[in-house]
């Protein structure tokens, strides 16, 4: 299947690590401009060299995305330096305090809030004058199965993915007309490095080793899931393509489950 991304641009969130660098290097594979975002420069350069020495183009640009001037110098720059845009991917987001609902303080929901939906209210927004320039806008936002189906874990965490799944739809609604495609797609259990901190608590709290307590962790989270296996980054990063393609074109306003069949809607 072409997918017909071939110098179309795609500018992906949160993409020095984990989902975020599999939906970049997807991208540069399939032809496509990349330009990574993320605050640390020296682990989004890695990234970078290793989407050019594989043969793909990309540029990376470091900005913290909670910092409106930098999310307004990151546009500027894109403007500047690469004068279009196809693809915006809201990736970036991160469980602020790996803790319970009496735990969470006040300061640690709006730290999350902060992260995970005025990140993408922002990029959204400023994505905007580009996005409407090309034949082909397209949104996506990187949500959570935690979103619809939260567990009684990290609950500021669930409810700032539900609230970026809600900005995706109602974004979908008021830009159709101008042609441009929203969707959103909600992850399960997918392993990156993140896991690493949450794989080192266990570790503390059982007395184990960080490897023992990561397998501990993968064999937990397999039994939940219906195809018997954690996902990985790139069981993301096909659909991101597709949503970009012109196959895609009549999709917007969906919330696509990738999770081995956790969630499972009676209609």
């Amino acid at each position: 299947m072409d997918l017909d991304l071939k110098d179309r641009v795609a500018l992906v969130t949160g993409a020095s690590e984990g989902i975020g660098r599999a939906i970049a290097e997807a991208y540069a594979k399939e032809g496509a401009r990349v330009v990574l975002t993320a605050r640390r420069a020296n682990r989004l350069v890695g990234t970078v060299d290793r989407i050019v020495k594989a043969g793909g183009d990309a540029v990376g640009i470091a900005a913290d995305l909670t910092e409106p001037s930098e999310v307004e110098a990151l546009f500027a720059q894109i403007a500047e330096s690469v004068g279009r845009l196809d693809f915006l991917v809201n990736n970036v987001g991160a469980v602020v305090e790996f803790a319970g609902f009496e735990v969470v303080t006040d300061t640690d929901w709006l730290g999350s809030f902060e992260v995970n939906v005025m990140t993408a209210v922002r990029m959204s927004r400023s994505a905007l004058p580009l996005l409407r320039a090309s034949d082909r806008g397209r949104i996506l936002f990187i949500g959570s199965l935690g979103a619809k189906q939260p567990t009684g874990v990290w609950p500021h965490y669930n409810a700032t993915k539900a609230a970026m799944v809600n900005l995706s739809k109602s974004l979908a609604m008021q830009l159709a007309k101008e042609g441009i495609n929203v969707n959103a797609i909600s992850p399960g259990p997918i392993w990156t490095e993140s896991w690493d901190r949450e794989a080192a608590q266990l570790a503390g709290r059982e007395g184990v080793s960080i490897e023992e307590a990561g397998r501990l962790l993968v064999q937990a989270k397999e039994a939940k899931v219906p195809l018997g296996r954690i996902g990985t980054p790139a069981d993301v990063s096909g659909l991101c393509l597709f949503l970009s393609s012109p196959h895609a074109g009549w999709i917007t306003g969906a919330n696509f489950a990738v999770d081995g069949g956790m969630q499972r809607a009676a209609v």
